[in-house]
Formats: C-alpha cells, sequence, structure tokens
C-alpha cells in the first residue's frame, strides 16, 4: 500500500493536483490521510478545519475510490506522539522550513514534525508518498527511528520506504503554490476563475516559474507550446482558462454530487476510519508492548 498525507489546513489547489494526485491517478493500493490535528497548529478555525476536511474526501473520491481516514479518529497517535517527543531534540527545530522567519511559534508549530513521524510510524505502509518540501522530516525520522532502535537494544520500528515527488508548481509570485504563500487556486475554480488568476502571470518566454510552466503541468500538452508562442497575452490565457476548465470538468461534476449526497460519505468515511483504526491500534500494540508500558 502506498500512503498519501495532506492536511485540512486548506482546499486542493493545483499545486496538490500536481504533486499528490496525477503521480498515482492509475494506481489502485493508495490509502488517504487527512491529517487534521496538523491543522490546528496554523491559524484557522475549527470550523473552517472540518469543513475543509468534508470537501477534501469529496475532491480526492472524484479521483480515487479508495480507503480514507482522519488522524484524529484515534487517539492512540497522540500517546505515541509523546513517546516521539521524548526522542526529539530541539537543536533540530532550525532545520524546519515552516519555522522560518517566524517570530511567534506555538508548540503545536514545533513539534509539527514529530505529529509526521508519528504518522509514519503508526500507519506504517510500505510506501510514503512525500514531497520535495518534506526531505527534513524524513530524515528526522530516520534519526528517531535509529535512537529508539539503539536505545532499546531492539528493531521495534521497521524501515518505510519513500517515494519522493520533486514536481513542484509554481504561482504568479514565482513561489511555489501553497496555502501558506496565499498564491492558490482550487482545483475545481469557474472559468472567470482561472481566466484572472492565470491574468496575474507575466507572459514571459521563460519556462521555468512563468504562466508556459504552469500551463504545460497542468495539461501536460505540447499543443501548449505552439499556440503560446502564435497567440498573444489576452487570447493564450483565454485558451489555456478553457482547456483547464473543460479538463477539470467532468471531476467537478463527481465533486458537485459528492457533496449533495454528503450523508453517505460521512457514512462510508466513518466506516473507513473504524477499519483503518483497528489496523493501526494494532500496529502501536506492537510498538508499546516492547517499550513495555
Amino acid at each position: 500500500m502506498i500512503l498519501i498525507g495532506i492536511n485540512s489546513s486548506g482546499l486542493i489547489h493545483f499545486g496538490n493536483y500536481l504533486s499528490i494526485i496525477k503521480p498515482v491517478f492509475f494506481l489502485k493500493n493508495i490509502n488517504i490521510f487527512i491529517a487534521d490535528l496538523h491543522s490546528i497548529s496554523k491559524n484557522i478555525s475549527i470550523l473552517n478545519i472540518l469543513k475543509n476536511k468534508i470537501i477534501l474526501i469529496s475532491v480526492f473520491l472524484t479521483f480515487f475510490k479508495n480507503l480514507y481516514f482522519y488522524q484524529s479518529f484515534n487517539e492512540k497517535f497522540l500517546k505515541f506522539f509523546w513517546v516521539l517527543l521524548c526522542f526529539y531534540n530541539k537543536n533540530k527545530m532550525k532545520l524546519f522550513h515552516s519555522l522560518n522567519n517566524k517570530k511567534i511559534i506555538s508548540f503545536g508549530k514545533i513539534c509539527y514534525p514529530i505529529l509526521m513521524c508519528t504518522d509514519i510510524i503508526c500507519n506504517y505502509n510500505n510506501y510514503i508518498f512525500v514531497g520535495l518540501d518534506q526531505l527534513q522530516h524524513i530524515e528526522l525520522y530516520k534519526k528517531i527511528k535509529k535512537k529508539i532502535n539503539y536505545l532499546l537494544n531492539f528493531k521495534i520500528i521497521k524501515n518505510s520506504n519513500f517515494i519522493i515527488n520533486n514536481n513542484i508548481l509554481y504561482s504568479f509570485d514565482k513561489k511555489k503554490m501553497s496555502k501558506s504563500n496565499k498564491n492558490d487556486l482550487f482545483i475545481f475554480s469557474n472559468f472567470n476563475q482561472i481566466f484572472f488568476f492565470l491574468k496575474k502571470f507575466k507572459f514571459t518566454k521563460k519556462k521555468k516559474k512563468s504562466i508556459l510552466n504552469f500551463s504545460i503541468n497542468i495539461l501536460n500538452n505540447n499543443f501548449i507550446k505552439k499556440i503560446f508562442f502564435n497567440l498573444n497575452k489576452e487570447k493564450f490565457i483565454y485558451k489555456i482558462s478553457e482547456l483547464i476548465y473543460f479538463k477539470f470538468l467532468p471531476f467537478k461534476k463527481k465533486f458537485i454530487f459528492n457533496l449533495k449526497n454528503i450523508d453517505s460519505l460521512i457514512l462510508k468515511l466513518n466506516l473507513n476510519n473504524k477499519y483503518y483504526k483497528n489496523i493501526v491500534n494494532n500496529n502501536i500494540f506492537n510498538l508499546f508492548k516492547n517499550f513495555n508500558l
């Protein structure tokens, strides 16, 4: 199985599509993990987190028919989270990009990488799918795993294989598209929203961090290059907006259907949560048995 995790601090944007959905679209053995506890460390209301969780699941269900589960559904995550904190060196904080240039930092933000390590260990899967910006967390996971195994003189934490996706989608400000940078666009936006978003890009022939790069990454079509050099800015943006909108329109219809049938969606999700909770609890039980706790 391949584990894919995403927090519920915002909506699925085109950057998420390129880094999470597109690379594994044709794979079947995938577990989707909604890391809702991570979202509490950010400046976002609980009501928005709950709303985002439903929308996230509805979006993913349009692309995949797999097992979905919430992090907060299993309180034993936090029990093992405390164990890992005891092996955490505060000097490692300087390595985390999420803490850069932050004057006021909550303890939740500081411990964010440890909670991610907890997710990896407790949801033991053969493969973990991570983005390029998560490399620092992988290194932390390896160090904590090595330290625990060494101190207990027993290999209680097994190895996990990481699939690292190096695809990055740059937005109009030449920064990585992300919710924290506030330069993202919801994947099922309407035509006008896509059109006005693309108008923010500079019309340059440089491929990297340009509207051309954005268009090729989303549409994956060499035809884009031809129309880029043959049309003016206004016509090119209109054409690209049209292509992007109609590419995701069939999925958008499924998304709207999922939202209209929200009761059955929540029922299915709760069943998935209960099923996977038993698997995770078994993993955690085996870990604590070796700790003699």
